[in-house]
């Protein structure tokens, strides 16, 4: 199985209030404006290259997209975390800039303020702008931007900011002048004010930052069985973030099965892992950029169970955002913590905005997993990995449901509509969304598309 083009889905779907076609990546203020107006409104892609039908037009390059990105990064103020990548499509290639609902509009692009109007860029009018302007005054202080009193450079692990600043400069093209002096580099990433240092400088640098702030520790527990009552190995992590996040993924590493097998016909033993690793760390990448810092009795925590893994954060899904939107392959990013997002960026951590979940998602699916599970549970996020193999004890197919798989075969797709004619029995669309999601769940079916193109494709004869 090979994993879809998420890039031609968008391009075979059109343009939209979150999507805009330009054909060319010369004119570099229409990818400006675009750009400016999908922060100030909803979020969204910008595709570079094809005309308004979704035609590529124009072969780009990557420099192109390098030009582009630098570019952009000028041109837009305040600052935000954008991606700009070159993609491969069945007609040659796209520059794609995914961009998140801003937090701090109006955004400006060449001293004028865009927005999205349907599927237009249009310049913003008067009651707009004032309207930008009330709400972002009413909005409260982001805890990763407030001062951390009595925070100094000294307390902070400068090797490693020196580290990322030029890290920043091979893998984004992002130039600071002076990257061996800390002060520079943390007020040109917006984690100093005045002088002052600011919560997120902590979180991603502070040497001891679990004594300012213990809500920044992360437990990992591996458990014996499924019941939580014996745990085999349990460690309680403090550091940087990225201490954090290396530090799980030893503890992933130690404690997840690698399973051999023989492939028929072949001698070689081939190995792999209960989990796809790389999903992991996105997960992990996602709870510690997205979690909720300023609650005081908070963190986050893996627990590694004989049949699952849970990775919990204290956060919760922002509204809009539930499990099928998440496994969907185009759902509005909104960005919780936008500066500890940005520096995870430049390190090379997080790729693409607006897309780690679907990625998760096909990745597991690849490897005949069920699909993960995203849940707000107990005052945060909780996702959970189902081991290789591993069959939901409490799931039973419905007379609906089996009716369906009885006539649908692997690679063949039904949408919602044509299940409730054919099998649905005048059940409503709530209930027969249901019973098609506990099938992607499981693994048999995956959901393709969004909104009303949702449709639903056999991948799998059976659990």
């Amino acid at each position: 199985m090979t994993m879809p083009n998420l890039t031609e889905e968008i391009l075979a779907k059109g343009e939209s209030i979150r999507v805009e076609f330009l054909a060319s990546s010369l004119d570099k203020a229409a990818v400006g404006r675009a750009v400016c107006a999908m922060l100030n409104t909803k979020g969204g892609v910008v595709l570079v290259g094809v005309d308004e039908c979704g035609k590529v037009v124009k072969s780009v390059s990557e420099m192109d997209a390098d030009e582009l990105r630098t570019y952009l990064y000028k041109k837009i103020t305040p600052r935000s975390l954008f991606t700009v990548t070159l993609d491969k499509v069945k007609d040659g290639q796209v520059i794609t800039v995914e961009v998140p609902k801003g937090t701090e509009v109006p955004y400006v692009f060449e001293g004028a303020v865009f927005v999205r109007e349907k599927d237009k860029t249009c310049p913003a009018d008067a009651a707009t702008l004032r309207t930008m302007v009330v709400r972002q005054t009413q909005e409260p202080e982001r805890w990763e931007r407030r001062i951390a009193v009595g925070l100094s450079v000294d307390d902070l692990d400068c090797e490693l900011l020196e580290k990322i600043a030029h890290r920043a400069w091979d893998h984004r093209g992002r130039h600071f002048e002076n990257a061996g002096n800390p002060e520079a580099v943390l007020a040109d990433l917006a984690l100093a004010r005045s002088g002052q240092l600011t919560h997120a400088a902590d979180v991603l640098f502070g040497r001891r930052v679990a004594l300012r702030h213990p809500q920044t520790r992360l437990r990992a527990v591996c458990y014996e069985t499924d019941r939580s009552d014996r745990f085999i190995d349990e460690q309680l992590y403090e550091g940087p973030a990225f201490v954090l996040l290396e530090a799980a993924m030893a503890f992933l590493r130690r404690h997840v099965a690698i399973a051999a097998e023989f492939a028929p016909g072949q001698l070689a033993r081939e190995s792999r892992p209960q989990y796809p690793f790389n999903s992991l760390r996105e997960a992990l990448v996602n709870a510690l950029v997205h979690r909720n810092y300023a609650d005081f009795s908070g963190g986050v925590s893996v627990s590694i169970y004989p049949t699952r893994i849970e990775i919990w954060n204290s956060g919760k899904l922002l509204p809009g955002l539930n499990q099928q939107k998440l496994c969907s392959p185009t759902h509005a990013s909104i960005l919780v913590n936008p500066d500890i997002s940005y520096v995870f960026y430049l390190y090379g951590l997080m790729e693409r905005v607006g897309r780690g979940t679907y990625k998760i998602v096909q990745e597991c699916r690849q490897l005949g997993m069920r699909n993960p599970q995203w849940r707000n549970v107990d005052s945060g996020v909780r996702l959970t990995f189902h081991a290789v193999g591993s069959v939901s004890k409490t799931f039973t197919v419905s007379s609906r449901q089996q009716a369906l798989l009885d006539e649908l075969r692997v690679d063949e797709s039904i949408n919602m509509r044509e299940y409730i004619r054919k099998f649905g029995d005048g059940v409503s669309e709530r209930q027969a969304r249901r019973d098609l999601s506990e099938l992607v769940d499981v693994g048999i079916l995956a959901q393709i598309g969004a909104g009303r193109a949702t449709a639903y494709r056999r991948i799998k004869e059976s659990i």
